[in-house]
């Protein structure tokens, strides 16, 4: 029998707590899953009639490594357009998903030992990408009291002669948060002071429940050193279409689509094209959606806050609440353990998303008001 050694950088790899949280769930039946990141309706009729046409029209082939050009142009519009970031096709990469564009940035400037600076909470998959291109994560502690925010103070405070990268994601998963055009202007100076690279996940962009989305590289001078991450997954409810793209310096871009030949090679060319009509045509139905997540998101706000032992901020974006379980006792693994076997729901632990996080549960507004009610109802009823 063969003796096949694993890598030693996976040979340690273990599930994250979502993932197994999620495979606890597959033994039980009349599940509520307030886990799911991801909108819960489906990708729009008439979306999926413009992936059908391309199809009918010969869009099978291998496209550009780096993406059509009419989605990439289209990219650049919608940026300049909403946000004031000027931009031209050779500025954009597509790719499958944003998660495979934050991979790219750090293939492509990550040597081993640099240090990238990342909020805790994060969603998940930053630390492991970091790990993968052999840089070193470092967490900073985000603050209930400060919003979930990172402030200009924090992020000094961790930045050594090894930094290279600072992560951000506004508005925030798994908090909801939004950092304001005060704060993003100071934290801005403290990433040019020292001269560093900033990879910005805006994925959330569209979900805007109170103030409002601030484009990082719009900033004084913040443009020649800012990666955009975005994409289609949570904006247009394509997530299983894995189209996201990253907008940054035109020679970095380049790197990274000669890099996406060894990996994807290019992105999917139906997705594309579906992507493409979403941009172009889809905005009524991307504001509905927001105006829905935002009755979705005052209701459990509401509901949490109301039930012992529980508490929570109000979101400003993205659809999720990082709940505060201090009060039950219990560190965040425990009380999902808990909520799945006694109330059949399915909730994140805070530690799925960083270190110093394990007081907190991430819940997602991803299903309809009645369906959150009676995950409320069984929560409240288990914990009491």
């Amino acid at each position: 029998m063969a003796n096949i050694k694993v890598s030693n950088l996976f040979k340690e790899v273990k599930p994250s707590p979502m993932l197994q949280m999620f495979e606890a769930a597959s033994k039980y039946t009349d599940i509520i899953s307030l886990g799911i990141g991801e909108p819960d309706a489906n990708t729009h009729e008439s979306i999926i009639k413009a992936a059908a046409d391309a199809g009918k029209n010969g869009f099978t082939h291998y496209p550009p490594v780096n993406g059509f050009l009419d989605l990439r142009q289209a990219v650049s519009q919608y940026w300049e357009e909403k946000y004031g970031l000027e931009s031209t096709p050779d500025n954009v990469i597509i790719s499958a998903g944003a998660t495979q564009a934050i991979y790219l940035v750090l293939q492509a400037l990550i040597n081993p030992g640099d240090e990238v600076i990342v909020p805790d909470p994060c969603f998940t998959p930053y630390m492991q990408a970091i790990e993968y291109v052999y840089g070193v994560p470092v967490p900073v502690s985000l603050k209930e009291e400060e919003g979930f925010n990172m402030t200009a103070e924090a992020l000094e405070a961790k930045i050594t002669e090894k930094t290279k990268i600072v992560m951000l994601n506004s508005p925030g998963n798994p908090t909801g948060a939004v950092i304001s055009r005060e704060e993003a202007l100071k934290v801005a100076d403290v990433i040019k002071k020292h001269d560093l690279i900033l990879m910005s996940d805006e994925i959330y962009e569209a979900f805007i429940f109170d103030g409002e989305h601030v484009c990082f590289a719009t900033l004084p001078d913040m443009q020649e050193r800012t990666f955009t991450i975005a994409g289609f997954s949570k904006t247009y409810a394509m997530c299983g279409w894995r189209v996201g793209y990253a907008i940054g310096p035109k020679n970095i871009i380049n790197i990274m689509k000669i890099i996406n030949i060894g990996t994807t090679m290019s992105m999917n060319s139906i997705s594309q094209k579906a992507a493409l009509y979403a941009i172009q045509n889809c905005e009524s139905e991307v504001d509905k959606m927001v105006e829905d997540y935002s009755k979705r998101v005052e209701y459990a706000y509401e509901r949490i806050n109301n039930i012992k032992g529980l508490s929570c901020i109000k979101p400003k974006g993205a659809f999720y609440i990082f709940v505060n379980i201090k009060e039950t006792g219990m560190k965040s693994m425990e009380f999902g353990m808990k909520m799945l076997e006694e109330a059949r729901v399915i909730t994140i632990p805070g530690i799925s998303f960083g270190p110093n996080s394990d007081d907190y549960v991430r819940i997602s507004c991803t299903i309809p008001i009645e369906q959150m009610e009676e995950a409320f109802n069984r929560i409240e009823k288990a914990l009491s």
